[in-house]
């Protein structure tokens, strides 16, 4: 099983972009790399929110150095259990996800020892100058990780349905705007997720793949909120 790779993860890293999102703070919103340069003629101003998130989360174990986590991470994949690490305070491996602690698969765990665990995407309020059709793609990819964590987390759709739409989305974005390195940053993990899952579908049961798939969806929320906000 391939390890997730998150290229928004290199993004928030990028001195100039965070410097951009600090001093937007200090004035009480913050804000992200602009389509325009200018709000000159033909540009609009738009507001957007990506809302605060409670998750629950199984957890397999904490480490201390990514090395080790990833090592624990494939011995878990080999052994069924695809599983995906969060950083915070500590590493940590998480193998489902879901919107209440109800609603966690306790059984992702396979016969191995779980934790539940309670985590919080931050809000993130952003500011975007654009032309009209620019500031339109910005705010449908910037909502699209949302939009997918909560279809993978109900019934309505097949995994196999979300991530042909999501494919069709990123790859549409991947180069429709290169001047703006956040948008196809946010476009190719996108990509590089659907990638992720048309090979989880093929080696695995439906049910795992599908939880795998809201395991990574939910990291990819997290890690584009830290984009964002320079966190």
């Amino acid at each position: 099983m391939l390890l997730i790779v998150l290229a928004l993860g290199a993004l928030a890293m990028q001195p100039e972009l965070r410097a951009r999102i600090a001093q937007a703070g200090r004035e009480g919103l913050a804000a992200v790399q602009a389509f325009a340069q200018t709000a000159g003629d033909g540009s609009t101003q738009a507001a957007l929110t990506l809302p605060a998130m409670e998750v629950w989360a199984l957890q397999l174990g904490v480490f201390d150095s990514g090395e080790s986590a990833a090592q624990e991470q494939q011995r878990r994949s080999a052994e069924g259990v695809p599983c995906v690490v969060w950083q915070r305070e500590k590493m940590r491996l998480i193998c489902a996800v879901a919107l209440s602690r109800e609603g966690l698969d306790t059984q992702a765990a396979g016969e191995r020892e779980s934790f539940v665990v309670r985590d919080t995407l931050p809000e993130v309020q952003l500011r975007l100058t654009a032309s009209k059709g620019e500031m339109e793609d910005a705010l449908s990819l910037l909502r699209l990780p949302d939009a997918l964590l909560s279809a993978l987390l109900s019934d309505g759709q097949t995994l196999d349905a979300l991530v042909s739409e999501a494919e069709r989305q990123a790859g549409r974005a991947l180069s429709a705007h290169p001047e703006n390195e956040l948008y196809t940053q946010l476009a190719q993990s996108l990509v590089n997720w659907c990638a992720l899952m048309r090979q989880t579908a093929q080696g695995s049961d439906a049910q795992t793949a599908r939880i795998y798939a809201q395991t990574t969806m939910c990291t990819l929320c997290r890690e584009l909120r830290r984009a964002l906000s320079g966190a």
